[in-house]
């Protein structure tokens, strides 16, 4: 029996404007009709003898993990929402610390939610031959053979084979410059890091007790201290502040000397840039990559995500361009590693751009900024059949609700009543109020805040049906 364990904390900050800390890379739909977090899953539960999967995220995004599995009727065996982030190597020891739960020794498979594998009887092959290092008490790592010069990757050299498909680590190096990645590409005992595990469970803590006992100590603690809701386990921050960060590379797989590499031939992508979008996508005649409403005349090389907005481009190549609703990005195609330095900027001037978009999902249905201005602000809200918001209040605000599509069981102080189209009310500020859609479709409404300070964190929750606190989103 193998269990999965799906990392999905990550943010993508290469992937910006589309990917950001409220909506990372794993939960869009960059590749196809399903998020990647989707694919991620469907891909796992077609595999042989593996179970649901757990599933690894911060605690902020699990209604959109929730809401994604129950879109496709995903299974899954639990999910862990993390406060904060500290890395696969605490996730993953915690992560099997669980699984021991069941007074069972099982394999635990560790993916990303964020890659693509696009050959899955490939990635199933090497899987079958990793089971019986891992069985036998080896921690498996997967290695891609490289394909393309890439320096955004980490590499991993292989040592002797000791079974036909089964290597020795050498060592390991963390995304190396331009000139050692072109001669890691030209040797074939070189592999990028996928970032893929497997191990016995106990194998992994066995590991982690030896070369990282404070981790150990601080994992075993959180776990202990955890709640159980509603299908997830919540890891309390005051235990995982304790506990050092770090990747099962570092913490774990560059210290044992049970690490062997299993090479991986199953046209795999981290999707890690967008480059690599324009990569996996498969360019054109003119090398061109289009998502959207685009006009190309003279162009080549060049990605055009148009998410919003028509976009023109003449006589240019070798271009990312990416629009948002709210941002626009224009690069030169070699230099998308290097967007992460616009995000790091973003995140350093507490610029929203880097949190969210405009448009923001709630375990409800979702909301939008359509406009704002000094002590306003104008939102698009759409609540979703038989879902309502919790009864709260805002100290600082007063809104105004206009009915646009829908019909809407408002709640304003003691008072109940409904709102059909084209009408509308007024919450003054201090007042409990709720929004309710009870019919069979969506209800749409503008909402107009007014006051002298309009964030999101400005509410007192009374009762809410996800169980989110005044602090929570």
């Amino acid at each position: 029996m193998i269990i999965p364990v799906v990392l999905a904390g990550g943010i993508g900050t290469r992937l910006w404007p589309l990917s950001r800390e409220q909506a990372s890379k794993q939960f869009l739909r960059l590749t196809g009709k399903q998020s990647m977090l989707q694919y991620t899953v469907q891909r796992l539960l077609n595999l042989p003898h593996t179970t649901p999967p757990i599933i690894t995220c911060n605690k902020d995004h699990q209604f959109l993990v929730r809401g994604q599995m129950r879109e496709l009727s995903l299974e899954y065996r639990t999910i862990f929402l993390e406060p904060i982030g500290r890395g696969t190597g605490p996730a993953a020891l915690i992560a099997c610390l669980e699984t021991l739960s069941d007074n069972i020794d099982p394999l635990v498979l560790i993916v990303p939610a964020d890659h693509v594998i696009q050959n899955e009887a490939e990635f199933g092959a090497a899987l079958e031959v990793g089971v019986t290092s891992a069985e036998a008490g080896y921690l498996v790592t997967f290695g891609v053979l490289p394909t393309r010069t890439e320096s955004g990757y980490g590499y991993i050299q292989r040592g002797q084979e000791l079974q036909p498909g089964v290597f020795q680590l050498a060592s390991f190096v963390e995304k190396p410059n331009l000139s050692a990645a072109t001669d890691y590409g030209k040797d074939s005992r070189w592999f990028w890091n996928s970032g893929m595990f497997l191990f016995k469970a106990n194998q992994y803590i066995e590991e982690a007790k030896q070369y990282q006992p404070e981790m150990f100590a601080c994992c075993r603690q959180a776990l202990e201290e955890s709640e159980n809701a509603h299908g997830c386990v919540h890891i309390p921050q005051s235990s995982l502040t304790q506990c050092d960060s770090g990747s099962i590379d570092t913490m774990i797989m560059e210290k044992t000397t049970k690490g062997v590499l299993v090479p991986l031939d199953a046209m795999w992508s981290d999707v890690g840039s967008w480059k690599a979008m324009w990569e996996i996508n498969k360019p054109d005649s003119n090398g061109n990559v289009v998502h959207g409403d685009a006009i190309t005349r003279n162009t080549s090389n060049t990605l055009v995500y148009a998410d919003h907005k028509l976009i023109a481009t003449v006589g240019v190549e070798n271009l990312v361009i990416v629009d948002s609703s709210d941002a626009l990005l224009v690069c030169h195609l070699d230099k998308a590693q290097e967007v992460q330095d616009v995000v790091a900027s973003l995140k350093s001037d507490n610029r929203e751009e880097y949190r969210q978009h405009r448009k923001v999902d709630r375990p409800w249905g979702t909301y939008e900024t359509v406009d704002a201005g000094e002590e306003f602000r104008v939102k698009r809200i759409t609540v979703y059949p038989g879902c309502r918001l919790s009864l709260q209040s805002h100290s600082k605000r007063a809104e105004h609700w206009i009915v646009v599509s829908g019909c809407a069981q408002v709640t304003r102080g003691r008072e109940q009543f409904a709102l059909s189209k084209n009408e509308s009310t007024y919450i003054p500020a201090n007042t409990k109020h709720r929004l309710e859609n009870s019919g069979q479709t969506n209800l749409v409404l503008v909402e107009v805040q007014t006051g002298s300070y309009l964030e999101e964190d400005d509410i007192v929750r009374y009762e809410d049906d996800f169980d989110r606190q005044s602090g929570d989103f």
